[in-house]
C-alpha cells in the first residue's frame, strides 16, 4: 500500500516535492566519493539506506519557512519512512499516487499525474522545485509543459545523479529558490540539474 496523503494546516504557495531513492537515498553508492562526509546507514530496505543527517535537517528547515512546504512523492510508504533513522520529513505531507486506470493515454509516468491531481486540489500552490532521479529523457519537457498548460511559473527541476542523491549544491539551490519569493530565480530553474558525483 502506497503512503496515503496527508492532510496540513499549512498553506504554502512554494512546494518542494522529493522523491527517496535517488535522492534523498543513494542507490548503489561509491561511499567514498559521496558529497556529504556525514552520510550514516538510517536502516535497511533491500540493502543499506545511508542519509546524510546534515542534508535532511536543511530540507527540514526549508519546510519550516514560512511559505515553503515539503512533499513526499514516492513509492515509499509512511511506514518504511518512519522506520528509518536520523530519515528527514517525518512532518511532511505526501502527494498520493494516482489509480492507474485514471491515468490518460500518452501520460504514461504516474508522478506528474500525481503532481497535476495534486496540483488540481492545491491551487495556493504556483511555484514547485520538484527533485526525482526520474526527471531525465523527456520527462522535463512534459512537466514544463503541463505546467505552462496551468499558467504556473517554470518549476525548479533537479535530477540527482542516482547513485548520489542530492548534493549540498542542490541543497542550496532549493534554499535559494526557497528563499527568492517572486524573484526571477524561478524562470531558469526550468532546466533540470543533473547532479554528478564529486571528485
Amino acid at each position: 500500500m502506497r503512503g496515503k496523503a496527508i492532510s496540513t494546516d499549512q498553506v504554502a504557495s512554494r512546494a518542494v516535492i522529493c522523491d527517496v531513492d535517488g535522492v534523498i537515498s543513494p542507490v548503489w553508492p561509491d561511499v567514498d566519493t559521496l558529497p556529504w562526509r556525514d552520510v550514516a546507514t538510517a536502516g535497511n530496505v533491500f540493502g543499506p539506506v545511508l542519509v546524510s543527517g546534515r542534508m535532511g535537517e536543511r530540507l527540514d528547515v526549508l519546510h519550516r519557512l514560512p511559505d515553503v512546504s515539503c512533499w513526499w512523492l514516492t513509492s515509499w510508504t509512511s511506514e518504511m519512512r518512519g522506520s528509518m533513522v536520523g530519515f528527514p520529513g517525518p512532518e511532511w505531507p505526501v502527494v498520493k499516487e494516482p489509480d492507474p486506470n485514471w491515468i490518460p493515454k500518452g501520460r504514461a509516468w504516474w508522478k506528474l499525474a500525481a503532481v497535476e491531481l495534486w496540483l488540481d486540489t492545491h491551487p495556493e500552490v504556483r511555484h514547485v522545485a520538484w527533485c526525482d532521479d526520474d526527471l531525465r529523457g523527456g520527462r522535463p519537457a512534459a512537466v514544463r509543459r503541463r505546467f505552462a498548460s496551468r499558467g504556473l511559473e517554470p518549476p525548479l527541476l533537479i535530477a540527482p545523479a542516482t547513485s548520489v542523491g542530492l548534493t549540498p549544491g542542490d541543497v542550496e539551490r532549493l534554499e535559494a529558490w526557497a528563499r527568492a519569493g517572486d524573484s526571477k530565480l524561478d524562470g531558469p530553474a526550468a532546466t533540470p540539474t543533473i547532479s554528478r558525483a564529486a571528485g
